[in-house]
């Protein structure tokens, strides 16, 4: 009987210990990762494309949050003191010009890579078809300035090949043990990105030249990408007054409009207002977006729907 029972306990005793070894080696194998910043939800795709198991992300603006308002949490800023890494888009989005000297103060360790070191960073000037729709300050009265640079680059699919690169670049720097596999799906996702601009170029070509209207200009980049010219209702962040929404009501039929693309995070009502007039339609195309392949081409096909329509 006793001798039983110490089998028992000795069997008891072996589970228990294999069960610890188990839990240490997958507490390890969770240490092990990398700890990555990202600031938006569509760099989140890149490096977990690239970076794949080795990675442990941590989105600054999570879903439904605007770049524009966003205040970083505690539990983020915990997490900013735990990780290695910090991908900025480094385009000027709002929340890293506002929070990123914080975020090096709780870190001061973290490694800062710029995914915007080969884009050029172009002026909300330049992404505006301009016809003077929106009212002026009357000391303004014969200007217009949209204000700073788009920070939008990631809206170009060439632009998120280039992001994209900057990613792989840096998860070998940091972590030289498994540059094969981020090789690897670097490459697959290369390829992913180069199918996605081919097919939406098909798409677009026969509409080179054209004007699309949206209410928040984060689409601009997307437009010099496909040759296209973006109409914004928004101007720096203001809604337009009755008189500006007359002048692009105006601009709308003399363009042809009859898709008024917006985004999630916004106020809606200058579109609806706008569409109504028009007899066109509000298309949600969010830039924030969590499936970048599945949003440019829908995107891309509303457009088409829209230019048929005009």
């Amino acid at each position: 009987m006793e001798k039983n029972q110490k089998i028992i306990i000795i069997g008891v005793i072996a589970v228990i210990l294999i069960g610890v070894v188990i839990l240490a080696s997958f507490n390890i194998d969770s240490n092990d990762k990398i700890g990555v910043l990202v600031t938006i939800v569509p760099q989140q795709e890149i490096v977990e494309v690239i970076g794949g198991e080795y990675v442990d992300i941590t989105i600054m603006v999570p879903p439904g949050e605007s770049p524009h308002s966003f205040e970083p949490t505690p539990e983020q800023m915990k997490k900013v003191a735990e990780s290695t890494a910090y991908f900025k888009v480094g385009s000027g989005v709002e929340f890293e010009v506002i929070h990123m000297d914080t975020i090096l103060e709780q870190n001061s360790d973290l490694q800062i890579f710029d995914c915007s070191e080969h884009i050029s960073v172009i002026s909300f000037d330049e992404h505006y078809e301009k016809e003077g729709h929106h009212e002026k300050e009357e000391e303004h009265e014969d200007e217009h300035d949209h204000g700073g640079t788009d920070p939008h680059i990631w809206t170009s699919p060439i632009n998120f090949k280039k992001m994209a690169e900057v990613v792989y670049n840096s998860l070998v720097e940091i972590d030289l043990d498994h540059q094969e596999e981020y090789y690897t799906n670097y490459q697959e996702y290369l390829s992913k990105l180069d199918n996605l601009n081919t097919n939406v170029s098909n798409l677009l070509e026969p509409y080179e030249g054209k004007s699309f209207m949206v209410y928040h200009p984060a689409w601009g980049y997307f437009g010099d990408t496909y040759n296209l010219k973006m109409i914004a209702i928004e101007d720096d962040g203001k809604q337009p007054g009755p008189a500006g929404i007359d002048a692009i009501i105006s601009q709308a039929k003399e363009e042809n409009i009859t898709v008024i693309f917006v985004a999630p995070q916004f106020d809606t009502s200058s579109a609806e207002t706008i569409a109504s007039e028009i007899g066109g339609n509000v298309v949600f195309a969010n830039p924030l977006m969590t499936n970048y392949e599945e949003t440019i081409t829908k995107l891309a096909e509303d457009m088409v729907t829209g230019f048929e329509n005009g």
